[in-house]
């Protein structure tokens, strides 16, 4: 768009519209319903190709090790996968559902967004298909992990905030009747547990809630902070924690120790210089980055939405935290709903000759779904992806042949030290694989000290020694003896993840608890 083009108006959420021009308009549900169940489709059938992702793997293992928390995360992922899988092992459509219906959930949402803001048919369509097809979403949007849940949430929580602001305008415009009234303080009780489900399953949605309280002191309705229904539901929110706290308080507070890890990790995710373009690209091509675009624009700047100005400033605030920070650009996708439904209402009624409205034209949609799709779904051989370097498909393929691997070396010890030798993996990603598929193999019980997979406790003292899975950090130093062993080689997978493993055997030089504390690594 240009300086000269200016957004359009709508009358229905204008500021100064009498109560009567406050209606909200229908939702498209017929339409909607189709468009996020073939979505579901899409990835249901996605969910079946190529297999478990590392961090699949790990949430599977975490969940075995029941607790309130974990190192680099709560406990909700976790706990889904372990159930999940105890229902139907090594199902993957199954361990894969909830990500399946969250994608589906997340289209009708951005949908709901839109006809709070007064987006009728065109822009709940604008906006669920912009959701469907962004690459970030399409690409994750079959696999478990918070990732893929954390978003969802975010955008159900923004819709209630979007909900309660109309529905606050209208009570100040037209009828204040108590029963209304009551629905609209139910909005903000709502938030409370949603809030909690988020906090269980990862610690970023606060940031978004601050962003919003920056948003509503620069830019109204502040009687919004005055709502006793807000603080209740913060509260509860907050005390739904507590369990989790707890237990980061009794392991030395691991997770704050993941910034510096996660910002470490730039070369997955790309560093600073690369966020705004990674985050661009992740919400989608010409559609979603237009109406992205648009709707930041048209909350911050336009009167029509200007009941919602305080979301446009959130976003920013959000975006500026997470970068300064060295999140990754994937962490604030959960503004990606609400910001292209905000500019599925700005652009609603364009004008059809405008330059740009080509790019939110069904062609437009059409052919931006067909380029994401080739290139964010697992289609064809997982080979093809990985020669290229695809990390999600190298992340799903190898663990197999690495279980083997190890397995080859394990059997080939004297028969008199097996019992006595244990499994020790460089990263959690071939510690969880080797949990996952070591038994069916034979191989004793895994451990690693990386990451999370370190606070599952050492080796048994028992342990003479131990295979080493990959380059054990600091194994130089808490080896008496170290003997090459054959490596682990896989022409079929990634070179770098896990398609050329050393392999060694280990003498340790003390009891392994007393080692374990040195061997423990976050990074």
């Amino acid at each position: 768009m240009t300086a000269t083009a200016p957004l359009p108006t709508v009358a229905p959420v204008a500021v100064d519209a009498g109560p009567e021009n406050l209606a909200t308009p229908r939702v498209a549900w017929r339409a909607v319903l189709l468009l996020a169940g073939g979505l579901a489709l899409v990835h249901g059938v996605a969910s079946a190709w190529y297999g478990a992702f590392g961090d699949e793997l790990y949430f599977v293992a975490a969940g075995r090790h029941l607790a309130w928390g974990y190192a680099d995360q709560p406990p909700l992922v976790p706990w889904l996968a372990a159930a999940l899988d105890h229902v139907a092992p090594g199902n993957l459509v199954v361990l894969r559902l909830p990500a399946t219906l969250a994608s589906a959930g997340h289209v009708v949402l951005a949908a709901l967004v839109a006809v709070e803001m007064g987006g009728r048919r065109r822009a709940q369509l604008l906006a669920g298909g912009a959701v469907a097809i962004s690459p970030f979403f399409l690409a994750t949007g079959h696999l478990l992990a918070t990732s893929t849940l954390d978003p969802v949430l975010w955008t159900l929580l923004l819709w209630l905030v979007v909900r309660w602001v109309r529905t606050d305008v209208r009570l100040r415009r037209g009828s204040s009747a108590p029963l209304r009234a009551a629905r609209h303080d139910a909005l903000l009780l709502a938030a409370g547990p949603v809030l909690a489900v988020a906090l269980f399953g990862k610690f970023l949605v606060p940031v978004l809630v601050a962003g919003l309280a920056l948003g509503v002191l620069v830019a109204g309705p502040r009687r919004l902070l005055a709502r006793p229904s807000l603080w209740i539901a913060l509260a509860l929110a907050a005390a739904s924690t507590l369990p989790t706290l707890l237990w980061q308080a009794a392991h030395g507070w691991p997770q704050l120790r993941m910034g510096a890890v996660v910002a470490a990790e730039g070369g997955v995710t790309g560093n600073r210089w690369c966020f705004l373009p990674f985050a661009a690209w992740d919400v989608g091509l010409l559609p979603g980055l237009v109406l992205a675009g648009a709707g930041l624009w048209a909350l911050l700047r336009s009167e029509v939405l200007r009941p919602w100005r305080a979301i446009g400033i959130a976003a920013l605030a959000v975006v500026a935290v997470v970068l300064a920070s060295g999140g990754r650009p994937y962490y604030v996708m959960g503004l990606a709903a609400v910001l292209v439904a905000a500019g599925a209402v700005a652009l609603q009624d364009r004008p059809p000759s405008r330059w740009w409205s080509w790019t939110v034209s069904v062609p437009a949609f059409v052919a931006s779904g067909l380029v994401v799709a080739v290139l964010a779904l697992p289609l064809g051989p997982a080979s093809w992806r990985v020669e290229r370097g695809e990390f999600l498909a190298a992340g799903q393929v190898g663990w197999q042949s690495l279980t083997a691997s190890t397995a080859a070396a394990y059997r080939a010890l004297p028969p008199e030290e097996q019992p006595h030798t244990t499994v020790l993996a460089w990263s959690y990603w071939y510690a969880s694989a080797l949990d996952r598929y070591g038994p069916a193999e034979g191989l004793p019980p895994v451990h690693s000290g990386h990451r999370g997979f370190g606070f599952f406790g050492p080796p048994p003292d028992g342990a003479r020694t131990a295979i080493l899975v990959g380059p054990v950090r600091g194994a130089d130093a808490f080896c008496s003896t170290i003997t090459p062993l054959p490596p682990h080689r896989d022409p079929t997978a990634n070179v770098v993840i896990n398609g050329d493993v050393p392999l060694a055997l280990c003498t340790p030089r003390a009891p392994w608890s007393q080692l374990w504390g040195s061997i423990v690594d976050m990074h």
